[in-house]
This record gives structure tokens, sequence and C-alpha cells, in this order.
């Protein structure tokens, strides 16, 4: 009995050594499988987790073209032509005329360099906030916008905008553009810099660098001289005619711009305000864009007219007469019209 005791003690014994060593060597095996180079478990299982993600959408467009590009080719200047006739007598500082539509210079005056150009300036305000509304989308041109007492005290030309009145953005565009108002173009600054228009100016600085305006400086969203006690340093918003037809370009991209430069009148929170470009409603295919005066800009327009699929775009400046100013324009066009594209 007591060797038969012995015996199954034995085999027992031997059976749990087997059933160890196996799972040993089990365990062992699995784990040279992983270590293993170029066995298939060397590789992570592609997963949602691990796949690559979508492509991002499409950036939204809330009031730029669908289509409009960051690109733009240079302008062409090998076929400038020149003025002749009673268009060559008129007495000014610069100017250009372009052909859009394929990019060609027509005829150019100075045209690369920089001079005052007083409210010309609003241009760049209000493609700069444009840009803005773009990626800023807690507002829009119907968010109410606070008169400060600063924005209050700028003279001349005024919107007579209040201390406290709440204006619908809209219709501060309006009063700058239409209007020229100082005032309104001060409030633009100040809305769109967080309430410290100096902010505002660095970003129009800014915008003018992308678009290749090289002969641009500005200090001011009105374009109004900043004077000192010492007349030589008094701060002028500069830019050369080149540089703005570059910026008329860029405008195109949002056609609500476009809408306010030929308006020729609109009612506002504040009064009607009326467009002070003499040519609209009087030059066929006049599309605005701005007027601008000052005793150093002289007198001073930023033009586009439309006709038969050509667009021609242009700007001039230091006139001493406002008429001359319109009248030389209105000949200039006729004469970029009859050239052959």
């Amino acid at each position: 009995m007591r060797e038969r005791i012995v015996a199954i003690a034995a085999c027992s014994i031997i059976f749990l050594a087997v059933v160890v060593i196996a799972a040993i060597t089990i365990a062992n095996s699995r784990q040279l499988q992983k270590a293993a180079p170029g066995s298939v478990n060397t590789a992570p299982a592609i997963t949602e987790q691990t796949a690559p993600p979508p492509p991002p959408p499409p950036p939204k467009r809330r009031f730029k073209r669908p289509d409009a590009e960051d690109f733009r080719a240079d302008f062409d200047y090998t076929q400038v032509k020149q003025l002749t006739g009673s268009l060559a007598n008129y007495q000014f500082k610069a100017g250009i005329l372009v052909d859009l539509t394929n990019r060609k210079v027509l005829w150019e005056k100075n045209s690369s360099a920089a001079v005052p150009i007083a409210s010309l300036t609003k241009l760049l305000t209000i493609y700069t906030a444009f840009e803005e509304l773009e990626h800023r989308e807690e507002i829009g041109l119907d968010s109410l916008v606070t008169v400060s007492h600063e924005c209050s005290t700028v003279n001349p030309v005024r919107a007579g905008l209040k201390p406290g009145d709440k204006i619908p953005l809209h219709d501060v565009f309006v009063c700058a553009m239409l209007k020229s108002a100082n005032d309104a173009a001060h409030l633009i600054a100040e809305y769109f810099g967080y309430g410290d228009s100096s902010c505002f100016i660095d970003l129009m600085n800014q915008k003018a660098g992308e678009i290749g305006m090289a002969s641009s400086k500005f200090f001011n969203a009105n374009g109004l001289p900043i004077y000192s006690q010492n007349p030589n340093d008094t701060k002028m918003n500069m830019a050369s005619c080149q540089d703005m037809v570059k910026l008329i370009d860029r405008i195109y991209d949002y056609p609500m711009i476009i809408r306010y430069t030929r308006a020729a009148q609109a009612n506002t929170k504040v009064g009607n305000m009326n467009n002070g470009n003499r040519l609209l409603g009087v030059v066929p295919g006049m599309e605005g864009l701005k007027t601008g005066y000052t005793k150093a800009a002289g007198h001073c327009l930023a033009f586009s007219c439309s006709r038969n699929g050509r667009r021609l775009v242009g700007v001039v400046t230091g006139f001493t007469k406002r008429q001359n100013c319109f009248t030389f324009v209105s000949r200039l066009l006729e004469w970029g019209y009859k050239l052959t594209p």
C-alpha cells in the first residue's frame, strides 16, 4: 500500500513539472515572436486612430469672392503709351492707367514715386476691415459700433457721429466711403483695433506689405496729416500710384466694397450720404472708387470703369483744381478704351 502511494505521488510531481515546463516554453515562444525582426507582429495594426486625418474643408468665404486668389501676376509695363493733345497739357503730380483685364499698363506718370494720398487711404482702411471680417465671425455688417469721444472730435470732413451713439457697421462704411467722413474712418480703426486705433494702423501696414505696396506708409485710417510743432515732422500717409492699383486689384475680391464705392447716395442712421465722385452716372461704366484732397496731396482720384468686357482702373494725384481732376480722368478713360486691348 505504501509503495502505491509513493508511486502516485511521484507521478503527480512529474505531471506538474511537465505542465510548468510547457507553460514556460509557450510564454518564451510568444515573447520571441514579438521581438523577432520581420515578424508579423512588429507592425501595429492600422486603426481609425492611426489613419491619416481627412483634408480640412475649404475656407468659408463670408464676403470674399469664392474664386479670389492670393497670387497676382505683376502688371505689364512693356506697352506704356504717351499722352498727346489736350491730355498732355494737364498739370498734376502722378498717375497711372491699367487695363485690369490683361494687366497691361496703358499710361503712367511718376507712378513709382511715393506721394501723399489723402483720403485714398480709406480704400486700404475698408479693405483691411473686410479682411478682418473674413475670420471674425462674431462681427457682421449689422453689428453695432459705439462711437467714442476721440472719434467724435476728428475733423474735417465729418459724418457728425456723437459719443455713445451705436451705429451699424454698414452705416459706418457708407459714411467713410461716400462722404469720406474722417470720424467714420477713425471709428473703423478703433472698432477693428479692439479699441486701439494704432493696432489697426499696424494691421493696415501689414496688409499693404502683403499686397506688395512697397512705397507705402500709413499713420492713420483717414488720410489726414498729423501735424507737429516742427513742420518738418508732419506725418502723412504715402503711397505710389503703382501701390494703389495693386490695392484696387485686391479690392475686387470684395464685391461689397465696390457696392459702397459705386453708390451715388445712401441713407444711414446719421443721415443721407452723397458720393463725392462726380463721374458716377456721368461716365459710362464708372464703378467708383475714391476721392481725396489735402493741401499736400492736391486733388486725387482712384477710379475704376468697366465697359464691353474691359475694366480700366487708375489713380491720379496732385491736381490743384478738383474739376480738372475729374475732367482729366474722364478724357483719360475715353483715350484708354480707344486703344487696342
